[in-house]
């Protein structure tokens, strides 16, 4: 008993990371892990819907590559402002409000995009749903890493990964099922107002946005950001809750009655009460002294060493999402191709590049009327693109502490580019598959990984912004990715490919000189 008192009696002012590994690690984290997730897969449906919409809108818009690339590029753009608005939201008002607004503004912008008729306001809509969903994509990891020690956060924050698979896996599934039908094409004939199938599946993937808000609501703001925030009682009364969650036990059985966290750039310690009677507490923040901190916080940004960090790793989001992005939207639309290519050339061998060419010639030689109906191949294949990134979806998660970020982070940036290259070797619409699942399987979980980075070598006050410029850095690179295979993939489409595979090499050899942590070392 005396043992207890005095460990108690230790632990009546404890730094942060004491006081969170004390309130445990079981019950509370995997429910959070399935909210998280399921808000992550809801990412990934929403990110990739264009990629059934690029063939199958192809009539009602009268598309061509270039106007498909200003599609796929058009959403990015509203991640490129929304990721910036986001992130600086949430560390001034919070991760999970941030979260929760940015799942509603997407599913308002997929309702309004399936029901507008022109091309320009279908383009304007999908800027306000890339704006909308940035903001839960990058917003998640460090919202759901606030709640986990250093022990488990790595792991914990890969998982993550097998639920924007899970996502992907599901978006295939969805649009068969209703592209597919005829029930679904709601148009009355000879009517102004188009309602076609792919129209409701475009709905239909704002619906999810609506469902995971409602798994999130029961959940806390994140305790590290409320401490950072000054609303102490708040902070501690998080932890607590953990607490009961995990171990069952009443919250007078929390052994941490205050804390002290050090904050990142000053000296004095910030003291956290518990309760009103002896322990300091801080009073919110002004109007004034909010401004103060935003400006504070954009000064450490641009300061060494993070603003080489920083250089660093929107880079290397830059040549990820470059490739990965364009690829993935596109790989529905080449599968189609390869389908054309097929029935036009039966027998005949050829590659990416040499299919799209000749599929492009027939259809203005010819002059075919503009296909209704995708192959089912084209969902067979991207839905087996899709699993096979769950074994390594599971992979990382499973060894990431043992292989270490950094060179987990290099050997797969550069595996991915090297398979990227290889998009101009394959002869076949089968060796286009396999490859395409490699490079896919490979390069899906990487940003994982760099995000796992970004939370642990920018302190916490500035890691949503630092990751939210990081993705507004990659979806830059996506914009230019899909605008340039847009531009190209009829007649010189060899040219990206080159570029994707020597952007993600150069990218995992660059990764070397990222450090382990810029952080201290916290105390246990």
């Amino acid at each position: 008993m005396e043992e207890q008192a005095e460990r108690k009696e230790r632990l009546q002012r404890a730094p942060f990371e004491t006081a969170l590994h004390h309130a445990g690690y079981g019950c509370f984290q995997w429910l959070l892990l399935m909210s998280c997730g399921a808000v992550y897969a809801v990412c990934a449906l929403s990110t990739t819907t264009l990629s059934f919409v690029l063939p199958a809108a192809e009539c009602d818009f009268l598309l061509s590559s270039s106007d498909k690339g200003r599609l796929t590029a058009t959403p990015l753009i509203g991640m490129c402002v929304g990721s910036y608005f986001w992130g600086n939201l949430a560390d001034a008002r919070g991760r999970r409000k941030a979260i929760i607004g940015a799942l509603l503004l997407d599913a308002l912008a997929a309702f309004l995009s399936s029901l507008v008729q022109s091309f320009p306001a279908f383009l304007a809509c999908r800027f306000f749903s890339g704006f909308g969903i940035i903001g839960a994509t990058g917003l998640v990891f460090p919202y759901f890493g606030d709640f986990l020690s250093l022990r488990h956060r790595d792991v914990m924050l890969c998982r993550l990964e097998v639920f924007w698979t899970l996502g992907t896996i599901l978006l295939p599934g969805i649009a068969w099922l209703i592209i597919q039908d005829p029930r679904f094409n709601l148009t009355v004939e000879g009517a102004d107002f188009q309602y076609t199938s792919w129209r409701v599946f475009v709905a239909a993937c704002g619906i999810p946005s609506l469902l995971v808000v409602l798994l999130l609501l029961p959940f806390p703001e994140s305790p590290r950001y409320l401490l950072y925030a000054n609303k102490a009682d708040q902070a501690l009364q998080v932890l607590q809750r953990i607490f009961v969650v995990n171990t069952r036990l009443s919250e007078k059985d929390f052994p941490v009655e205050s804390m002290i966290s050090a904050v990142e750039g000053e000296e004095e310690a910030e003291v956290v009460s518990a309760d009103d009677n002896g322990n300091e507490t801080k009073s919110p923040l002004t109007w004034g002294q909010r401004w103060h901190a935003f400006w504070l916080r954009k000064k450490m940004l641009v300061t060494p060493p993070y603003i080489g960090l920083l250089v660093l790793c929107c880079f290397v989001d830059f040549g990820l999402m470059f490739s990965y992005y364009t690829l993935m939207m596109w790989f529905p639309d080449l599968f189609e191709r390869f389908s054309q290519f097929s029935s036009l050339f039966p027998g005949v061998s050829a590659g990416v590049c040499e299919v799209s060419a000749n599929v492009t010639k027939s259809e203005l030689f010819y002059n075919q009327e503009c296909p209704q109906v995708i192959d089912d191949r084209v969902y067979i294949h991207t839905l087996v693109v899709a699993l096979s990134c769950v074994p390594t979806a599971l992979w990382v998660g499973l060894t990431i502490n043992m292989v270490g970020k950094k060179l987990m982070l290099v050997i797969m940036l550069i595996s991915s580019g090297l398979a990227a290259l290889g998009l101009n070797l394959v002869r076949s619409s089968l060796e286009n598959l396999l490859l395409s699942c490699v490079f896919e399987a490979i390069v899906s979980c990487t940003e994982a990984v760099l995000f796992c980075v970004i939370c642990e070598i920018f302190p916490t006050k500035v890691a949503a912004t630092a990751m939210a410029v990081t993705v507004m850095c990659g979806r830059v690179g996506a914009i230019v990715g899909n605008v340039i295979f847009g531009a190209l993939v009829d007649q010189h489409c060899v040219v990206p490919i080159y570029m994707f595979g020597s952007l993600l090499i150069t990218s995992g050899l660059l990764c070397v000189i990222l450090p382990k942590s810029t952080r201290p070392e916290r105390p246990q």
